[in-house]
């Protein structure tokens, strides 16, 4: 009997897989696909979700597959015209001045621009690497579930066979399509589609076409086709999502010649001899979708399963992966016996609002001028109801049972944000360089795979904290102004720009309690005394 059975193998699943193996979890990923799609989807990883492959020590992978990744120029700037050829550059230097495309908010990792196609196989074989057990070309075909355990019919889809697995909960990441979700009857809050578009991957060498003009958009509006150009690497692959009017046209209307002509129509060279080799083509349309439930039971959603909308702002894979990092720490504490089943009750009122956002203000930038924040007459409604990156991907507080202090009912609509990252209880860590032993420490390392409780530097208010923290799966950790250089003593960390104390607003006798996913769970601002904390980590808990 597995732990938790993962079913599908995308961005959101990979991640999983690495998030519960991080936390000691045994799992089984079935994904029904035998090689992960060629279709490129999402692009660029937020910085949040960085933050995340960090944690789990996959950083500099993520980071050197991103490297491969352009070819030409760099991620970012855009274009329109009636092709590539006749396209004039948009003005977004007051976008990019202020960091609102990519969260401008202190962080030891960065935003990179790391195509879907590139980074799945990267979190496959690292996942495989640290002994996962990841079935490809394995597809679920049934499941049930009781009091006690999820049982799931596992298809081999080269050879037809099936075998049983037994499972104490299972996590859907199973696409938009979600045949999970379809099966459990949870319905979803939508918003029709507005466009509706071929998403076109080809091969087309326009090196010398886009040297001084590389993009990472560029919009189509000619007479004969219209759509979009996504960059893949600002060389020789591309991807153009070609609209189309449903009520006129279907995808079948547009063989592959068809297509062709499009492209090179599209592209707008003149070189005859230009090759375009189509390698695949998708549809897909600017729906949305959030399921009205992201828990049925043993059964857990995630990323598109749990919430669907178009690409623009990147939010989608950025808010699965955040979903997972949220539900795996939680998953183990209730496996290893240190909270009950409820605890998993939080997921869906922490998580469902960021769902509700992202489609939101996904939605408010389908205008090509909205999503770069270029005021038109058209778009100033939907400028007006946007907000920033760095308030959607990393500057929202969460509302549950397992922050304290926090009410444990029904959450915001679209959840929480606030201005700036300052310790409060339900969000984010803020990050502060700290050194330890002359080398250097983010705050955001010092949480998972257990809880931290980071003390605002007293020492005999630090001695109490340790005291009180003896009993439960808590690390002190001890932040102290320091000199540069200075030898750190057990659990010690030296703040030597004496940063902290502003930066959280926490007195000496303080602390943060952090859970293992970097939100901070409770803080104290008077001291506490042990008995207080072990009172706080349970109540958290759920027990």
């Amino acid at each position: 009997m597995s732990s938790v059975l993962i079913v599908g193998g995308g961005l959101v699943g990979l991640t999983a897989a690495l998030c519960l193996d991080h936390h000691g979890v045994d799992y089984v990923l079935v994904e029904r696909n035998a090689e992960p799609t060629v279709l490129p989807r999402s692009r660029g990883m937020h910085t949040r979700a960085v933050e995340i492959f960090r944690q789990l020590g996959i950083e500099d992978a993520v980071q050197a597959a991103s490297a491969s990744a352009l070819k030409m120029g760099r991620f970012g700037g855009a274009r329109t015209g009636r092709s590539i050829a006749g396209s004039e550059a948009l003005d977004l230097s007051h976008v990019f001045a202020t960091g609102a495309m990519v969260g401008a908010d202190e962080s030891p990792s960065a935003f990179c621009f790391c195509p879907q196609v590139l980074l799945e196989p990267v979190l496959r074989d690292l996942a495989r690497q640290r002994g996962g057990d990841i079935r490809f070309g394995t597809e679920l075909t049934a499941f049930t579930q009781d009091a006690d355990r999820v049982t799931a019919t596992l298809t081999d889809r080269a050879t037809g066979g099936t075998s049983t697995l037994h499972a104490d909960y299972l996590l859907a990441a199973d696409g938009a399509g979600s045949p999970v979700r379809g099966a459990l009857g949870i319905t979803s809050t939508t918003r029709p589609a507005t466009h509706h578009y071929l998403n076109l991957y080809f091969r087309a060498d326009l090196t010398d076409l886009v040297r001084d003009r590389t993009f990472s958009q560029c919009e189509i509006t000619g007479p004969e086709v219209s759509g979009l150009f996504l960059a893949k690497n600002n060389t020789d692959e591309w991807s153009f999502h070609l609209a189309y009017d449903p009520a006129r046209e279907s995808p079948a209307d547009y063989p592959d010649e068809r297509c062709l002509t499009l492209l090179r129509t599209a592209i707008g060279a003149d070189d005859p001899a230009l090759r375009i080799e189509l390698l695949a083509r998708g549809v897909w349309d600017t729906a949305t979708a959030v399921a009205d439930a992201y828990r049925r039971g043993r059964v857990l959603l995630a990323g598109d399963a749990a919430h669907r909308h178009a690409p623009w702002g990147g939010f989608g894979a950025n808010t699965g992966i955040a979903d997972v990092h949220n539900l795996a720490w939680k998953l183990a504490a209730v496996l290893a016996g240190q909270a009950p089943d409820a605890l998993l009750d939080t997921y869906e009122p922490e998580r469902r609002p960021r769902g509700l956002l992202v489609t939101e203000q996904a939605w408010l930038r389908t205008d090509f001028r909205a999503r770069y924040a270029i005021r038109t007459p058209d778009n100033a409604e939907a400028l007006d109801r946007q907000v920033g990156t760095g308030e959607i991907m990393t500057r929202y507080r969460y509302v549950s049972a397992a922050v304290h202090g926090t009410p444990a009912g029904e959450a915001p609509d679209t959840g929480e944000t606030v201005d700036l990252l300052a310790g409060q209880t339900g969000t984010r860590t803020p990050h502060l360089w700290l050194e330890r032993d002359g080398g250097r420490v983010s705050t955001l390392d010092l949480a998972g795979p257990g809880f931290a409780l980071l003390t605002g530097g007293d020492p005999q208010a630090d001695a109490a904290w340790a005291e009180g923290a003896k009993t439960l799966p808590v690390t002190v950790r001890h932040i102290r102004r320091g000199e540069a250089g200075s030898r750190s003593a057990e659990g010690v960390l030296y703040d030597t720009g004496g940063a902290w104390p502003g930066l959280v607003g926490l007195p000496p006798q303080g602390a943060l309690l952090v859970r293992p996913d970097g939100f901070v769970a409770a803080r104290s601002d008077d001291g506490l005394t042990p008995g207080t904390l072990d009172g706080i980590w349970r109540s958290i808990m759920g027990r």
